[in-house]
């Protein structure tokens, strides 16, 4: 469990999950093919940037039906939520786009499927 824990706490922090150290990215949206440390692959298959796509998609989304039963339970108007909910709709997924990466990068450490051959 530790090392499960430790490697998403590492996705979050954008390091590598076997050394620890590895800066995952280059820059804001550019993500390194493996780590500058250890040499590990963080994502070996060009389709294997989905599962952080897929990450993204269902935090965003948590957000925006979290901010609408705000509203539905609240009697804040619905000027207010809809440009909220507009603004995390658009906003949010850019931010969390390297960390959702990040956290894909450490399931895939986890689960072995970064070390595999195409």
């Amino acid at each position: 469990m530790k090392r499960v824990l430790r490697a998403l706490w590492d996705g979050l922090r954008l390091r590598c999950p076997r050394c620890h150290r590895g800066a995952m990215f280059a820059s804001f949206f550019r993500m390194r093919r493996c780590c500058p440390v250890c040499d590990m692959p963080f994502e070996t298959s060009s389709g294997e940037i989905t599962g952080g796509m897929a990450i993204n998609t269902v935090v965003t989304q948590a957000l925006v039906i979290m901010l609408a039963l705000l509203g539905w339970f609240t009697a804040l108007p619905l000027s207010w939520l809809i440009p909220g909910m507009l603004l995390i709709a658009i906003g949010f997924p850019i931010l969390f786009y390297p960390v959702s990466r990040g956290l894909w990068a450490g399931v895939l450490y986890l689960t072995g499927d970064n070390q595999e051959p195409d």
